[in-house]
Parts: C-alpha cells; structure tokens; sequence
C-alpha cells in the first residue's frame, strides 16, 4: 500500500480529517461518534481559546484517493515550561490497522515536532492535558464515555511498532447504587447524611452561574496544581467549557466544600450524554437536537469528571466526603457512575477507589518516544504500576 501524508489545508482534507473516525469505527459496537460541530469547533480558533494558546498542525494519510489515517502535533508551551521544555504531543490519532499508514503518520507528527526543539513526543493528548488522554487500553467491550478516549485495540501495536512506549497509565472505576458496600464505605455513605463540624458540602446555584463558573475555576486550577502534567488553564478556555456543558449539566451534581466557609474543593458529576449520543451519528441536523434533548433527559448513567481538593486540606476527609454526597445522590437518581481518569500513581486518588472498594472498568495508557535515541521518559516520571 503507497501512502502520502499531507497537512490539512483544504476543505477536502478538513472533511477528510473531520469524518475519519466515523469512516472507521462506526460498525463497532461500543463506538459513539463525536458530535461533528463540536469537532469542528476545536478546531476554530474563535471557538477554542485552547486553540489559540498552541501551536498544531493536522495530517491526513492518503490510499489514492481515500483518506486511511489522520494525526495532529502539538506544541504545549505551558506544559514545556512546566514540565520538560523539549517535549510535545501527538494526538487525534486515526489509522486503519495497517503499520505503514500508522508509520507514515507517525513520521510526519515527529518531523513537525523536531523542526521546533522538540526531543520527547508524547500521547495521544487531543490538544492539552486538559482534554482526552492516553490510548484504551482495557475495557473494549464497555461503551466509551462521554470526553473520554475511544479507540480499537488495534492503535496499541501500531503505536509500539513505530518506537511508542507506556509511560504512564490511568484507570476509570465503575460505581453502582446495586454493588453491595464496604462496610467502610457504608460508614461514609452514613457520614455524609449528617453536618460534619466546619465542613459544608453544598451544590452549585443554578442562579448564579458565572459566580460558580469562576469559583470552580480558581478550586480547578489550585487542586490539580501539584498533579503530573497539569497546567493552569485560562478563564477564557475554562469558560468555554464550562458554557458546552451548561445545557445539561445538573446543580445537584455539582458539589463545592467548604471548609469554616471557604471553598476548598469541588467535584463535577455529568450525565453521560453519550448514552444519548450514541443515536445521533455525530449529527445534529435535521433532527438530532430534539432526540439529543429527549434523549438527555432519560440519561441513566454519569461520569465523575473531576474530584478536586486543595493540596493543604488533603487528608481531611473532604474528598471522601465530596463522593460519598454524589454517591448518595446517585443512588437516589439509580444513576450508575464511572470515575475517571485517574492516575494511577495519584496517591490520594487511588485512596478513594480502596474506601469504596469500586471496580476497575477501563485502563488507558499514554505513550512516549525519544526522537534522539535519549530518554523520552526523563520528564515524565515513568509508571511502573503494581
């Protein structure tokens, strides 16, 4: 098979890129086709500020004259000056299940990437660490949730046989209100029904949604500060976020503590709109609205998004206290819930899976490769899980 890889510059390689994943996965059972102006969004720097404060560059493999593959590089120049100044990513990785494609693809990203200093590559990171991390790596026959990776298991080996390596691996857990429980975590289901002295856990005011915006905002950039990889992320791309999620995000869903009346974390349950998704073929139009809509409002399962505490108020109970109140909350809704990702070398984290004893349902793994034959792994802190 001859394969040519071009930067998208046309609207046919747009196009190309945009309806690859679809072109490729939509026969497979668990796949959920991203929304395809959400997509494109990402794309616009008017629509992502995320956008604007990087460096990318897309490419599209070609057979003749169909599209078989597709990878962005990206230069992250907050992640450099936090973390290794000669690193950089590749993401939004698309191949048919062909080594030279993968190959060509990959070359293509690393070329890109050296021509700016960049000595460490890695990935899949869909523009920032703030977005999809790490390839699937276990949990295939799972549907894929929503904002998480999603990918045959194939991208695996391709990955290796083009020099990629895990570096580090996260886990999502399965939480639900019929599991039987702990008796340790029957005791903080019991806790969080009753005030604790000087702790307030609260939900968002629907009322106010900038205020709570803002507030979350601050809490999400001072409780992840400490976590590997994490950059602070502007009001302008939180934002934007933030406002994607508005139309179904849920108040009670949404829990802030506060510790003698000063918030000191905060964390963020959706409901799975890819459970309504998963009909829509990426497409909005001509009636994709309305089932998104009906759909939505019979979403049965959630995803823990984010589960955040400041690192001074870690190991006083207010992490365990935040899931126990979701958990209840859920429980009452019959809401099943995924948790993820977590970082398996993220100490606190993996305390809350032992208390609540939940079920390990998905691994991912992020990858990584020295262009210079070096130590791609020297700034990442490689994982040994045990």
């Amino acid at each position: 098979m001859t394969i040519r890889v071009d930067e998208v510059r046309t609207r046919r390689d747009e196009s190309a890129f945009l309806d690859l994943p679809e072109q490729l996965h939509r026969g497979e059972a668990q796949w959920v086709t991203p929304l395809r102006l959400h997509e494109r969004a990402r794309w616009s720097p008017a629509s992502n500020p995320s956008l604007r404060a990087r460096e990318a560059v897309r490419f599209v493999a070609w057979s003749g004259s169909r599209p078989v593959g597709r990878i962005a590089a990206i230069r992250d120049t907050a992640f450099q000056l936090a973390w290794d100044p000669q690193a950089g990513f590749f993401g939004f990785f698309e191949s048919i299940d062909e080594p030279a494609c993968a190959a060509a693809l990959f070359k293509a990203a690393e070329a890109w990437l050296a021509a700016r200093g960049v000595r460490r590559v890695l990935g899949p990171i869909n523009l920032s660490t703030h977005d999809e991390v790490g390839f699937l790596a276990e949990g295939f026959e799972q549907r894929a949730s929503f904002l998480s990776p999603q990918n045959p298991r194939y991208f695996l080996p391709l990955a290796e046989a083009a020099g990629y390596r895990p570096i580090r691996e996260y886990h999502a857990y399965r939480w639900s209100p019929q599991a039987p429980q702990t008796p340790l975590a029957q005791q903080f289901l019991r806790r969080a029904e009753r005030p604790r002295p000087g702790l307030r856990l609260r939900q968002a005011d629907r009322a106010r949604w900038v205020h709570e915006a803002r507030l979350i905002w601050s809490l999400y950039n001072a409780c992840f500060s400490e976590v590997w990889g994490f950059v602070p992320i502007t009001w302008d791309e939180f934002s934007e976020r933030a406002t994607a999620f508005r139309s179904f995000y849920r108040p009670d869903l949404i829990r802030i503590a506060e510790l003698q009346g000063e918030p000191v974390g905060f964390a963020l349950l959706l409901p799975d709109v890819n459970e309504a998704l998963a009909r829509l073929r990426g497409r909005l139009l001509p009636f994709g609205w309305l089932r998104l809509l009906l759909g939505v409002r019979r979403i049965s399962t959630g995803r823990l998004l984010l589960l955040g505490v400041r690192p001074d108020c870690i190991g006083r109970g207010v992490s365990v206290a935040l899931v126990a109140d979701l958990m209840r909350i859920a429980a009452r809704l019959s809401m099943e819930v995924e948790v993820s990702l977590v970082d398996a070398a993220n100490a606190p984290a993996q305390s809350i899976q032992r208390v609540f004893q939940l079920p390990r349902s998905k691994v991912y793994r992020l990858y990584g490769k020295s262009l210079h034959g070096g130590d791609a792994l020297s700034a990442t802190e490689p994982l040994h899980p045990g």
